[in-house]
């Protein structure tokens, strides 16, 4: 599968990935004056490219019931993960309101809203609604509980190897990234790397290695790509 990394980078955002055939895309958000705003940090704060303008309503566009054609063979399965830059607490409490207005997007089966970036700690992983789940991003043990609101687990690919693409990993690098997936796999969670080299070389090599979520900000050329693998 797929992951369209800093998606609001793309142009258009959503829709670029989404016709792609993606199956995760990922936004950064940062709450300022009440507004979840799509963008890397205060600084970059554009009045109309908020989370809702630019995700929930496009997403209401295809998910919702108002669309002309009810057939839920028309739709992906899609995780939407969504990268908080504020605060974690005072964020997340915004962002579940605003969801609430959206339930039928929160009780859409073949939809999933994910929390990245600034998050709680894992003990108050269940505290939070249904349709809130969680990108952790620790090989370490947590609760069963916990480990119920986790949706995928990621990691920084540069943990791991400093390898750009070109020639090989190393065999220890290798035996690294296999021990990551099989931990993930182990707890039965999807894996995805980021900060990854992002051409056909990676695609493949992740996707021969077993990463669930191929990292890139090539979505269109990567999901082509990947499906010939098959």
């Amino acid at each position: 599968m797929v992951h369209s990394h800093n998606d609001y980078n793309q142009d258009p955002p959503f829709w670029s990935a989404y016709s792609s055939g993606v199956n995760s895309l990922e936004v950064d958000v940062f709450l300022k004056n009440g507004v979840l705003y799509v963008t890397h940090d205060e600084g970059g704060i554009i009045q109309e490219r908020t989370l809702e303008e630019l995700y929930l309503k496009p997403l209401q566009e295809q998910y919702g019931t108002t669309k002309k054609i009810q057939d839920p063979r028309e739709v992906q399965q899609l995780q939407i993960l969504i990268d908080l830059k504020s605060k974690a607490a005072i964020s997340l409490d915004v962002l579940v309101n605003l969801l609430s207005h959206y339930t039928e997007l929160t009780s859409h089966h073949k939809l999933r809203f994910v929390i990245s970036g600034n998050r709680p700690e894992p003990e108050k992983y269940s505290s939070y609604p249904g349709f809130i789940w969680f990108d952790h991003q620790d090989l370490s043990p947590i609760s069963e509980q916990a480990m119920k609101k986790v949706a995928m687990i990621s990691m920084n690919f540069r943990q791991f190897s400093s390898w750009d693409g070109n020639g090989e990993m190393t065999a220890d690098e290798i035996e690294a990234i296999e021990h990551a997936i099989n931990t993930a796999q182990k707890y039965q969670k999807p894996f995805r790397f980021w900060a990854t080299p992002d051409d056909k070389s990676a695609w493949e090599t992740f996707a021969r290695l077993g990463v669930s979520y191929i990292n890139t900000d090539q979505p269109y050329q990567c999901v082509q790509f990947v499906a010939s693998l098959k």
